[in-house]
């Protein structure tokens, strides 16, 4: 039946009237859902403690109570959007109340102060108000406060952290007994060069620090004492493992994990022959060694990680829009010269420092455009510079924070994560919610309180800089040697101490607190040595354990909580740099480092299905290691996977070999480090004789296509595609 233009025309606006007439009317059942739902929004019961006035008289209103209130209210209630009338920044705001709560708190009666009623419940509605409510404990320290008289400590709190700094003479005892604390000393107060400072006052800083506990003793099989820790929690937790522990990896799997996580390849057939041929005990550690020496690879290695989590770009602007530099050159020679990883990181920010990354200047529409890590031209560009920084070496969020107070996260409110923005500013920075300018200007101080710093920030912006990337790497600092240590645990294990690596917070403690705690202590006292840690990671038993699913912890971020146990390292993807420079070295036995995958300016869609981002547009400090059916088809079906293998000479020699049995063998020494088993030396030579009648496409050579088929299998296995 057909039907003329401008009668489909009339159906169609009908019927989109309908839609429209029913949608309104799901609206307005929703809006009144809503409005009961609020209504009927059920109290959450908080449990009330009795309270003990001698620990009631113990309570600080600054370092305890403002930060409850400014992390949970100071959202809705500030000096400048203080709703109700309440403004919470002071006590005598509090005690002055707001519209409908005047007094807010009745010092000496806790539970008869309205701030208190709200926050259980009494008082509808329940505070804070569409966000958790607050934990006993925290409702607990809030009615000790106000018991003992609601006293104001504030000035007394800043004028003792104004005079902390006298904590420090504490040094001279130390120092008198520890030449190396004298000659760093001498080293801080009269040393022009800047990097020998920065070297002096990390020795001089760990003085403070108390030494971490020794790792327990235990009664399994420990090759170093991150077994120790390691396996005492499997003893606190009466796992089977303790009494039986997990068996250690083949020598196979060992030297292809070892090969990939530190160059970033597999080894050549020649090599791993030699490794499994060697029946020294001592072989593992050695190759470890032998590893982190072939410093030209292991930098190699590590450039794309750090061009991403840096945003390092090939170009300078794009579109008019300066990057944030090209720093792949640093990167590298960093790595190769096994610089200390603080230094490092101060050398993206600190403008006093030799190697300080300098900003390239240049023109975009008629206008200067600075091209570098820190950038500081305008406050969106201010807060993005922060965030990046403390994602990547503080391990933290903060981004959620750049414009209101994070929703998920209550110890970033948005004050807190500006005064540390504001460090990479040459002025305060402005407290604009959710671009709303409010006029409130936030001092800069950076966000963790270290012993002996100065509480007032620098006035010039390259002091400014100078101080938070002082702060940043300070040996205080409770998450800078964290951040690190967890990350090259996740990259040789699978999966971080802390979970997600860039979401390191309070409110969810490490899986192994102690472990974390006691390799964040030694990287900082064998000088930030990068190599150092990996050793020590590489050459442990736990990293050497077989690969078991059975045993392999998983994180859930719905079960943050959830203990892992390390009792087997996790299924590791390749990256696209892995896979690709293996394949190359496969198929040449021959590791040629300038052709080495991440030099490749060009994106392609077999990389881009592998994981390896097109740019560096945002900071990433992971690859998803999802799997897809993009994968799949480029792998099995795409045309530049096929010519990486059927291009070379490979099939070409080993088809005019006779013994086919050898013939798969060597193809799977060269693809899989690993001799072939006599079953898949019988199958691989049925299936190469099998193709021998089809000689149409290559009659001089029948086996040339064949092979190439075998060695596509083997590098499109999972055997191939993975870390076990």
């Amino acid at each position: 039946m057909f039907v003329s233009s401008a009668g489909r025309h009339v159906r169609l606006a009908a019927t989109a009237n309908r839609f429209v007439l029913i949608g309104c009317c799901l609206g307005l059942t929703a809006l009144g859902c809503g409005a009961a739902e609020e209504k009927a929004r059920k109290v959450v019961e908080i449990k009330v403690r009795t309270i003990d006035p001698a620990e009631a008289a113990k309570v600080s209103y600054a370092r305890q109570i403002k930060p409850i209130l400014v992390d949970n209210c100071l959202e809705c209630h500030s000096t400048e959007d203080h709703k109700g009338g309440l403004d919470v920044t002071s006590v005598a705001n509090l005690i002055k109340g707001g519209k409908k709560t005047t007094p807010a708190i009745t010092p000496g009666k806790p539970d008869d102060s309205a701030l208190v009623e709200h926050l259980r419940g009494l008082r509808e509605p329940q505070m804070p108000k569409g966000n958790p409510v607050l934990s006993e404990d925290e409702l607990h320290l809030i009615r000790l406060w106000i018991f003992a008289g609601a006293k104001d400590d504030s000035e007394a709190v800043t004028a003792a952290q104004k005079a902390s700094a006298k904590d420090l003479p504490a040094l001279d005892s130390r120092i008198m007994n520890d030449p190396a604390a004298q000659t760093a000393l001498n080293t801080l107060l009269f040393n022009p060069n800047a990097e020998e400072r920065l070297f002096a006052q990390r020795a001089l800083r760990l003085t403070l620090l108390p030494k971490v506990p020794e790792p327990p003793k235990v009664n399994t099989p420990v090759f170093n004492p991150i077994d120790q820790v390691i396996a005492a929690k499997w003893e606190q937790a009466g796992l089977n493992e303790a009494k039986s522990p997990p068996p250690v990896c083949s020598d196979a799997a060992f030297l292809r994990r070892v090969y990939l996580d530190v160059i970033g390849v597999i080894p050549t057939a020649a090599e791993a022959k030699k490794f499994l041929d060697d029946p020294s005990p001592e072989k593992r550690v050695r190759l470890v060694d032998q590893l982190l020496a072939r410093k030209d690879d292991y930098a190699a290695h590590w450039t794309p990680f750090w061009e991403e989590a840096i945003g390092s770009a090939n170009v300078d602007k794009v579109g008019g829009i300066a990057s944030r530099g090209n720093h792949r050159d640093w990167i590298f020679k960093s790595f190769a010269e096994n610089k200390p990883f603080d230094l490092m990181v101060a050398e993206l920010i600190d403008p006093t420092l030799p190697g300080y990354r300098k900003p390239i200047i240049s023109e975009a529409n008629g206008k200067r455009v600075f091209a570098a890590y820190i950038r500081n031209e305008s406050h969106v560009d201010t807060i993005q510079s922060a965030a990046n920084v403390a994602q990547v070496f503080l391990g933290t969020g903060m981004k959620c924070a750049s414009c209101h107070s994070h929703f998920l996260n209550k110890e970033w409110p948005q004050a807190r994560f500006l005064a540390f923005a504001g460090m990479f500013a040459s002025n305060n920075l402005e407290l604009i919610r959710c671009e709303k300018p409010s006029g409130q200007f936030i001092a800069a101080k950076f966000p963790f309180d270290l012993p002996g710093v100065p509480e007032a920030a620098p006035k010039l912006l390259d002091e400014r800089l100078h101080r938070v990337a002082q702060l940043l790497i300070d040996p205080a600092n409770p998450r800078f040697a964290k951040s690190i240590v967890n990350r090259l645990w996740k990259r040789y294990l699978g999966l971080g101490l802390f979970e997600p690596q860039d979401d390191f917070r309070l409110d969810q403690p490490p899986s192994q607190p102690e472990l974390l705690e006691w390799l964040a202590d030694d990287f900082m006292r064998h000088g930030c040595d990068l190599k150092h840690t990996i050793r020590l990671i590489l050459t442990s038993r736990t990293y050497q354990l077989r690969y078991d699913p059975g045993l392999e912890d998983h994180f859930d971020v719905n079960i943050p909580q959830q203990a892992r146990y390390y009792r087997s390292p996790s299924l590791r993807r390749l990256t696209a740099e892995q896979l690709l420079d293996s394949v190359q070295v496969a198929m040449g036995q021959q590791l040629d480092g300038k052709k080495r995958t991440y030099l490749d300016k060009a994106s392609t869609a077999l990389s881009r299905a592998l994981g390896r981002p097109p740019s560096h547009n945002e900071i990433s400090t992971a690859r998803s290691d999802d799997v897809a059916v993009v994968q799949a088809l480029e792998l099995l079906n795409g045309e530049e996977f096929y010519e990486r293998i059927y291009s070379g000479r490979l099939p070409d020699q080993a088809a005019n070999e006779k013994d086919l049995a050898q013939v798969v063998d060597r193809l799977y020494w060269l693809a899989l480090s690993r001799p072939a088993s006599s079953q898949e030396q019988q199958l691989g030579a049925s299936f190469l004789n099998a193709d021998k009648s089809d000689v149409k496409q290559n009659p001089r050579n029948p086996n040339r296509e064949p092979l190439g088929d075998v060695l596509w299998a083997l590098f499109a296995s999972p055997e191939f595609q993975y870390i076990r």
